[in-house]
């Protein structure tokens, strides 16, 4: 009984921990407004980066937002752990395996955008095009979907 007890102990003050530490520690200080003209079927998907090798490799991203196209007319809320740089990645999904698709030369076949929207073909983007300083942002950070090709 002393036992459970003990563990008892040690779940409830994980369970604060968590509860009131962690989650004051996310930040939602931004708002993306994603600008798609046609109307797709499906969820539109962003995913934010904090490190070059993670974004070139589309490994292990900081976040990922997923919003259904219902919902994408309002203001998407970004919850993450403050990074003073990060670059956002955002697709429709249209095949809806909720991976970014390439075909076999690796062109996109699916539309796409990026934060602070380069004009440069996917293959081009570098992590430096896209990251931004998220102290300096202090209105809406808009993304627009490229739709050439769709």
């Amino acid at each position: 009984m002393h036992k459970v007890n003990k563990l008892s102990i040690i779940f409830l003050i994980i369970f604060i921990f968590q509860s009131f530490f962690i989650n004051k520690a996310f930040s939602s200080h931004l708002k993306v407004n994603i600008i798609v003209d046609n109307s797709y079927k499906g969820q539109v998907i962003i995913e934010g980066y904090d490190r070059k090798h993670l974004f070139e490799s589309k490994t292990a991203p900081l976040f990922i937002v997923k919003r259904d196209f219902s919902d994408i007319n309002s203001l998407i809320n970004l919850n993450s752990i403050p990074h003073t740089y990060i670059g956002l990645f955002a697709f429709v999904d249209l095949d809806g395996n909720k991976k970014f698709s390439l075909d076999f030369k690796g062109d996109p076949t699916e539309p796409y955008g990026f934060s602070l929207n380069p004009k440069k073909n996917y293959q081009d983007i570098k992590y430096e095009d896209l990251v931004f300083d998220t102290s300096s942002i202090k209105e809406i950070l808009e993304i627009f979907i490229n739709e050439e090709n769709f």
